[in-house]
């Protein structure tokens, strides 16, 4: 089984473009509210940072996050919810705009290499948005009618077009088994992400910042693949046990990269005792493709066919420019598609 490359959503945007006017015209859209010219600018912003991606040779690449994945979210759950059912929002309006903006560069990349565009996409867990709303005390029916409304995001975002499908589902959790003052349910929390990702027939994902409740994932039904950021923390590796990931039938996406750049420039500047002179020195140094090979290689030799993704731990939109966020990415593809060729026998992911 060939080891699949993707990311975790978020770039870097271009110089010149305000984030919080770019995500006030996402709001608009969906909302049917953006002037044509202001959907036009969404859209040629999206689908210049999706095309570095697709570029940087990534298999899977996730929409290019530029909406805040707690806003971006709950202002239209909030907004448009159903009548007498509070935070399950009304399916029209259960829409991603970054997933709208992607046809046009989509439908390039079919013509230029005759494959469709192969999509993952993440969406903020139902936990994540009631913590945002409610605080930490929760109420297994209000979760419940988030994770209604989750599952309407992910439904309007699975597209399956002749140039463009959607192939990786991702549910965001990173407060789960990270925030100990959490008061919830056990079930409730099982009981809401699978309600989340019901009925999706692809590869889900849930992408977590530790892996202190992996326990519990184990148990929910559709969750197929967990998400460790091993490449910062190599030790969270240490908290799976392969013979878990068996008997549940779970498998793992490993982080192979690290996305803390100010760590990747501190540790250029040990090596080389001065500063880069950009950041992709940095990371052509301290996150070169046979570093990122590497730790590949160790994740295999625990877990081996029970990997399935590997990419950089997390979001790269914090970045301070495109050209080291391509570079990383990059990195990654070369790397694992390296990897992948090396195993033999195994089809290459990116032929």
């Amino acid at each position: 089984m060939s080891i699949l490359s993707d990311d975790i959503g978020s770039f870097p945007l271009p110089a010149d473009v305000d984030k919080k006017r770019l995500q006030g015209i996402g709001l608009a859209m969906v909302r049917g509210e953006a002037s044509d010219s202001g959907k036009k600018q969404f859209n040629e912003v999206v689908s210049e940072m999706m095309r570095e991606k697709i570029d940087s040779g990534i298999v899977r690449p996730n929409f290019p996050q530029v909406m805040d994945m707690i806003s971006s979210f709950s202002e239209i759950i909030e907004d448009f919810c159903e009548p007498e059912e509070p935070w399950v929002v009304r399916k029209k309006y259960a829409v991603i705009p970054e997933v709208s903006a992607l046809d046009g560069v989509a439908r390039k990349h079919f013509k230029e290499g005759g494959t469709p565009l192969e999509l993952r996409v993440c969406v903020t867990g139902p936990l994540e948005l009631y913590l945002a709303k409610a605080g930490l005390q929760v109420q297994g029916d209000l979760l419940q009618n988030l994770a209604h409304s989750v599952s309407r995001f992910i439904e309007n975002s699975i597209l399956d077009k002749k140039h463009l499908k959607t192939k990786t589902v991702c549910i965001d959790e990173p407060s789960l088994g990270l925030n100990p003052n959490i008061v919830a349910d056990r079930d409730d929390l099982i009981s809401a992400l699978e309600t989340a990702v019901g009925g999706v027939d692809l590869d889900v994902q849930i992408h977590i910042h530790s892996p202190n409740s992996v326990d519990l994932v184990y148990e929910v039904d559709g969750i197929d693949v967990i998400g460790i950021e091993s490449a910062e923390d190599p030790k969270a590796l240490g908290e799976i046990d392969l013979r878990d990931l068996e008997s549940y039938d779970k498998f793992l996406r490993v982080g192979v990269s690290r996305t803390n750049i100010y760590g990747i420039v501190a540790d250029y500047r040990g090596k080389k005792e001065s500063s880069p002179k950009n950041p992709v020195d940095a990371v052509s140094l301290s996150e070169s493709t046979e570093v990122i090979s590497r730790r590949l290689d160790r994740a295999y030799r625990i877990f081996g066919e029970r990997i399935m993704y590997a990419g950089p731990d997390c979001g790269l939109g914090g970045w301070p420019d495109q050209e080291s966020a391509f570079q990383l990415l990059k990195n990654t593809a070369v790397a694992v598609k390296g990897f992948n060729r090396a195993k033999g026998g195994v089809k290459d992911a990116l032929s």
